[in-house]
């Protein structure tokens, strides 16, 4: 099997980068391909074959590299169909993991940013091997040079650590709420079985047991009524929480009076709300023929729930412990048949990890809500951050009567903000997100094709009639020949190319990245490097080459911003 290879950024056959792959063009290989492109734009643009060779037009390169091995199996009947797929599916989940990040990393190519992968260029890391964290995968870099930022799932470097931290808690966000004399319900930490029943008198029923430590409704118990439902939800939460030896503060459980409404996420962005949303607790319709079990199945079959899908936007309804013991207490069984059009909810959790739907409610959430959680958001330094909130009226104040704040989150799955199943789309505040993260992100991209007399970077910094294209005190990475230099020192050299202008991409103290071809026939094997360019300098000896007509076309659709003749 040939090495891949990468044809990054513009280059001389198309605007995307294009990765070539050692490939029989085979039935299996094209459902393959097909089946990835509709999950969304992001995986593959176009894809063709010429002389078993096959070339994927892509706006994320480094999956298709790491696929490379897997693809040519397949086409040579080395691995069957299944098993590509399901170690394709694995990929994807390693690489970019969920809806989350990816309508991220898509609206930063639209807009014209870099996406390159942070910490692993190639291949990934075992995530089986517990001494590595499988965020190694998924973590990128949005823009290049000085002001890039890093994202994992929707978190961002822009996020403050102490805010992380915080969050990460329910115990210390709840103090941090306190702290800002927000409104939040009666509230405490509870070891025993003993304190419980010490603390119990003092609530106003009903009350919720959870963890402190753990997201997605993990070992939450709501709706909580007598002493008895108490410490059963009390070993419960306790239980949830076991595996996390030696993090005693993930193994903490409290007890919080149960606010009245609905639940809502709250999407913050850059300390501005953006989205509202309300969560629905999972349900399911009767038909007046199907048992509940029967039309838990029916639902579940929605593809928006097919969580091997790395775009599903709704999870599956699992059949547990206490959704059975949810049911019993409505005088039902999975065997009871619902009549036609009768709701019948299944959970009392509104979490869509638990098989829930979303409905949007932006337009209508009250100034003060607004303020509130613009509050918590600003005063943590998150750059994104969900606020769960419960509530009557979100157009009214939050008040005992009306409702308080859950808990927070800096790494919310914000998909079911953007996509909500009822009411009205809100997937543009994507764009607003990256362009609010890389507003300062003002590294110059330049490509130099040809052999110059002159120092290019000197070149640049000489004055002209308006003013140098690099500033004195601006920071130049380069590559060129196998090298990286930095302000015209050698850094490295005897490096892959494509290594190499990554490595540029991804360091954040470079105010121009230069990156440098001998002539069109590198740029033909290699590209441009750049998904948009700045400047491109062009040799006056290659200037009236053919190649000149396809950059020239590429100016004038706005990839190139400016071209240069020397």
């Amino acid at each position: 099997m040939k090495e891949p290879r990468v044809i990054q950024g513009l280059n001389l056959l198309s605007t995307f980068s294009t990765v070539v792959l050692d490939s029989k063009d085979t039935e299996e290989v094209r459902n393959l391909l097909d089946l990835i492109s509709n999950f969304h734009p992001i995986f593959i643009n176009t894809y063709y074959f010429h002389e078993d060779t096959l070339y994927i037009e892509t706006e994320i390169p480094f999956l298709w590299r790491d696929a490379a091995e897997c693809i040519y199996k397949l086409s040579n009947n080395e691995m069957k169909y299944e098993e590509a797929k399901e170690y394709m599916l694995y990929l994807i989940k390693q690489r970019v993991a969920s809806m989350s990040t990816i309508p991220t990393i898509h609206s930063a190519y639209q807009q014209g940013y870099e996406v390159t992968p942070m910490i692993v260029d190639k291949g990934i890391i075992d995530t089986d091997n517990k001494a590595y964290s499988k965020s190694y995968n998924r973590h990128h870099t949005l823009g290049c040079g000085k002001g890039s930022e890093v994202i994992y799932s929707i978190s961002s470097s822009s996020d403050c650590k102490i805010g992380q931290t915080i969050q990460k808690d329910k115990w210390s966000s709840n103090m941090m709420i306190e702290r800002l004399q927000l409104p939040i319900p009666k509230w405490q930490t509870i070891d025993t079985k003993e304190e419980l029943e010490k603390a119990w008198d003092s609530y106003t029923k009903p009350v919720v047991i959870k963890p402190t430590g753990l997201i997605g409704g993990k070992g939450v118990v709501v709706g909580i009524e007598t002493l008895e439902e108490a410490k059963k939800a009390f070993e419960f939460a306790s239980s949830a929480s076991e595996r996390h030896v030696g993090k005693e503060w993930q193994r903490k459980v409290m007890i919080q009076e149960q606010v009245p409404g609905d639940d809502y996420r709250l999407l913050v962005v850059d300390g501005k709300l953006e989205i509202a949303t309300k969560r629905i607790p999972a349900f399911i319709v009767g038909d007046g023929q199907s048992t509940i079990h029967e039309l838990i199945e029916e639902t579940n079959k929605d593809p928006r729930r097919d969580v091997t899908s790395p775009v599903h936007t709704l999870k599956p309804i699992n059949i547990d412990e206490p959704l059975l013991d949810y049911l019993k207490e409505q005088n039902l069984t999975l065997e009871s048949i619902p009549e036609e059009n009768e709701k019948i909810n299944v959970r009392k959790v509104a979490s869509m990890s638990q098989g829930g739907i979303t409905e949007d409610f932006t337009d209508l959430v009250a100034p003060e809500i607004k303020y509130v959680v613009e509050s918590i958001a600003s005063s943590i330094h998150a750059f994104v951050l969900g606020v769960d909130i419960l509530c009557n009226d979100i157009s009214k104040p939050l008040t005992k009567d009306n409702g308080g704040i859950l808990e927070i989150n800096m790494m919310p799955e914000a998909y079911l903000n953007f996509y909500p199943v009822l009411g009205t789309d809100r997937s543009y505040v994507v764009d607003t997100l990256v362009k609010k993260l890389l507003k300062h992100n003002k590294t110059k991209k330049v490509v130099v094709v040809g052999t110059m007399l002159e120092d290019i970077p000197t070149l640049l910094r000489k004055s002209t009639i308006l003013k140098p294209y690099i500033e004195k005190d601006e920071v130049v990475g380069e590559y060129k020949e196998g090298e990286i230099r930095i302000n015209g020192l050698n850094i490295n050299k005897d490096l892959e190319k494509w290594r190499a202008v990554e490595a540029l991409k991804v360091n954040a103290s470079l105010d121009v990245i230069m990156l440098h071809n001998r002539d069109w026939e590198e740029v033909r094997e290699t590209g441009l490097g750049f998904n948009n360019i700045d400047l491109l300098i062009v040799s006056k000896e290659i200037a009236d080459d053919e190649e000149m007509k396809v950059v020239k076309k590429y100016k004038s659709k706005g990839y190139i911003k400016k071209i240069r003749v020397v």
